[in-house]
């Protein structure tokens, strides 16, 4: 009979803790099952060209590139590992661009930044994506700039 009990008790709580969900392993901390939208901008020029100036953009802004795919649209790269006030605490962002051609002179530009940040060694990494952020309109900007001087874009 106890042994009933203890089993019946243990499903309900894992089902409560099914049915809540956890924050802490959520995208976006809106919900466990929240995603959040990339920012999305529409240039005038081809795909290609965006494609080179986007890397001349975020090595501008001291990102590291991880991954470029030209017949893909997509560049991906990494800040630095930067230290916050916490004694051992870092966090680092990674950004992802994903492009895609709107006929010969419109590409369309999606990109979505996350934060990875470790503050508290008990409860580990975080990894969230970010829906607000100055990174975006940085990198926005370095890429207009990019777009302009068409002597740096990486061919």
């Amino acid at each position: 009979m106890k042994t009933k009990f203890l089993l019946g008790l243990t499903a309900l709580l894992g089902a409560l803790l099914t049915l809540t969900g956890c924050d802490t392993l959520s995208s976006s901390g809106a919900g466990p099952f929240a995603t959040v939208p990339p920012q999305i901008r529409t240039f005038e020029t081809d795909q290609k060209t965006v494609f080179f100036a986007a890397q001349v953009a975020l090595k501008h802004m001291d990102f590291v590139l991880t991954r470029t795919q030209l017949a893909q649209g997509r560049v991906e790269a990494q800040s630095s590992l930067r230290s916050t006030d916490v004694y051992g605490a870092a966090r680092q962002f990674t950004l992802k661009v994903e492009l895609s051609g709107l006929g010969d002179r419109h590409t369309e530009v999606a990109v979505l930044i996350h934060e990875q940040s470790e503050a508290d060694f008990k409860a580990g990494a975080t990894n969230r994506a970010l829906r607000d952020h100055g990174l975006y309109d940085s990198f926005f900007a370095q890429l207009e700039q990019a777009l302009k001087n068409p002597a740096t874009d990486g061919k």
